[in-house]
């Protein structure tokens, strides 16, 4: 994922060099003597923000931050009710990455490219890609995510199933991941497999992408659909199957609860995110669990997910240049990246910060230990972001409808040939 003839070590070092610059300059710039209110909206819970939010106020006597979460299902709504209508409410707002296509056809996102400079060494290059159209950058990557394979020590072993390897080496396929996961139900585990996002693009595409099938879009016209080829088919059938068999568990709604039934020592295999680790695994009693790298199909390539959320600033904010310099703190600081995983606790996609990240101590226990290095290498060598459309929000919104048809049971062709007809029927207007 690194540009072409830039070594890794050159980029880690570049982003260094250009976040010590960042921060040698007088942040108090942004600090004013009058009250000054910036309106923050996300789709995340208040407390989770509140770190970032007093770092950056502490810096900026005489500035509040009012944080307004707003439920992810709402979000597009709300922005269209308001920034549609010109409205200054909120200066600053979370964009889920593929998703800022779309909001700058539709002009709610600020081009930030002369106000920030070059600052692509320091984050990412994939999420440097999803925040910038038309070689403009229009928001900054404030955190991003990888997944790996988490598994339960105890049913495996007794299941008589030797434990897999923690690196790159020691990737298993996704048909070794099922003959694995029965072996653990016939032992007394209760699910074999379970996927974290179930019935989201956002980790389901790895399937078709491991096969060869592409993220959905052709990469020459953002607007040309490619969902029902062989490998999405194939993908699909194969998640499918995982359900109707009775190896993953169908009515589990997403999130939280798929963490919680691995936490609950219930299922075998997990694909999940860091971000577990903290909320739900470090302390719970009685969970001995280990990782494995992300798995992928027989003859088919590594994918990993990746993306999460930038942040972006209203073309109508009263307070323009205060709500730049609060993204560019989350987003450019070591400080503010951090303080922006604090409570999530998604991985920063400043690479500085993440550095910090996954070297905290709550990686390095026995059954994580290496973790952190796995990580790094999956966002450079294998993490796919999702398809960059100005459609975006049309197809997340009917992909994910379509894929939990096919975990409750729908044919796989059919129903990704209507979600195509649907999609399309949605694009018309873009066009």
């Amino acid at each position: 994922m690194r540009p072409k003839g830039i070594s890794k070590a050159a980029m880690m070092a570049g982003a260094l060099i250009a976040g010590l610059a960042f921060q040698s300059s007088s942040f108090a710039q942004g600090t004013t003597a009058r009250q000054v209110t910036l309106r923050f909206a996300t789709t995340e819970d208040p407390t989770r923000m509140q770190p970032v939010i007093d770092a950056f106020t502490a810096k900026n006597p005489g500035v509040t931050i009012i944080h307004e979460s707003i439920p992810f299902d709402d979000f597009d709504n709300v922005l269209q009710a308001r920034i549609g209508q010109r409205d200054s409410n909120p200066d600053v707002f979370t964009a889920d990455m593929p998703a800022v296509a779309a909001l700058v056809r539709r002009g709610f996102l600020t081009d930030l490219t002369t106000r920030v400079g070059d600052v692509a060494a320091m984050h990412l290059p994939a999420s440097m890609e999803a925040v910038t159209v038309n070689g403009r950058i229009f928001a900054l990557p404030v955190s991003t995510s990888t997944m790996v394979m988490y598994y339960n020590v105890d049913r495996l072993r007794a299941a008589g199933i030797d434990l897999p390897g923690r690196t790159p080496n020691d990737r298993l396929t996704w048909e070794q991941v099922v003959e694995m996961g029965r072996k653990a139900q016939a032992a007394g585990a209760r699910w074999g497999l379970l996927w974290d996002q179930v019935s989201r693009i956002y980790q389901q595409q790895t399937l078709v992408e491991s096969l060869g099938g592409g993220n959905g879009i052709d990469p020459q016209n953002e607007l040309r659909l490619n969902i029902t080829n062989d490998a999405w088919v194939r993908g699909f059938e194969f998640y499918r199957e995982a359900f109707a068999s009775g190896l993953s568990p169908r009515g589990v709604p997403g999130p939280g609860q798929t963490a919680e039934l691995f936490a609950s020592g219930e299922v075998a295999f997990f694909a999940g995110g860091p971000w577990w680790v903290p909320r739900l695994f470090a302390n719970r009693q009685g969970l001995n669990y280990s990782f494995t790298p992300y798995p992928y199909f027989a003859g088919g390539t590594p994918v990993t997910p990746t993306g999460s959320w930038a942040w972006g600033v209203n073309p109508h904010s009263r307070n323009m240049d205060l709500a730049i310099e609060f993204v560019k703190f989350a987003s450019l600081t070591e400080e503010g990246a951090l303080a922006a995983a604090a409570r999530q606790p998604i991985p920063p996609a400043n690479v500085q910060a993440l550095k910090t990240y996954i070297n905290q101590a709550l990686f390095q226990t026995d059954n994580l230990r290496g973790i952190g290095p796995l990580m790094e290498y999956e966002l450079a060598n294998t993490a796919r972001i999702r398809a960059r459309t100005v459609g975006w929000i049309q197809f997340q919104s009917i992909l994910n409808r379509t894929i939990e048809d096919i975990r409750n049971g729908a044919p796989v062709r059919p129903a990704l040939q209507s979600a195509a007809q649907q999609i399309e029927a949605a694009w018309a207007r873009l066009r």
